[in-house]
């Protein structure tokens, strides 16, 4: 029994911790106070079907996850130019530039983030070339999306 509830302690750390089978599900920006998902989804997007995928999305429990505004985005970006392909501040797997739920210029576009230079752009809604959708969600909601 008690061998138990150590595993139980641990599993239960290790849920809190971001871990999940072995891998982080997410990251926490210890300045915004933000919790992010790992990694974007890994693949083109247009600006609905991005926000459609993060407030459909259930990970680490929580299903609460919604698309970051510009600033949100403009957040994560650092790192020294020519560190990586991606200048951000955070362990989070980046496939191309990212969605932000904020309307661009125009009618019909959105902003998108490119983390390679930290530039922003408004780009046409329906383009999903090279656009992905990294959600985040406020860390201490307690809502429906909590997990229980």
């Amino acid at each position: 029994m008690k061998s138990y509830a150590v595993f139980l302690g641990l599993a239960l750390w290790s849920a809190m911790a971001g871990q999940g089978a072995g891998k982080s599900e997410y990251w926490i920006d210890p300045d915004s106070q933000l919790m992010w998902t790992a990694a974007d989804n890994g693949s083109g997007l247009s600006w609905i079907q991005a926000q459609r995928y993060c407030k459909s999305l259930t990970t680490a429990g929580f299903k609460d996850w919604k698309l970051p505004s510009i600033d949100d985005l403009q957040g994560l970006v650092g790192g020294a130019a020519g560190q990586s392909a991606y200048r951000i501040k955070a362990p989070i797997k980046l496939s191309g530039w990212e969605w932000s739920s904020t309307p661009g210029k125009q009618d019909g576009e959105g902003w998108a983030l490119d983390f390679g230079d930290g530039a922003r752009a408004s780009v046409a809604a329906g383009d999903s070339g090279l656009n992905r959708a990294l959600c985040v969600r406020h860390v201490g909601r307690r809502s429906a999306g909590h997990r229980s």
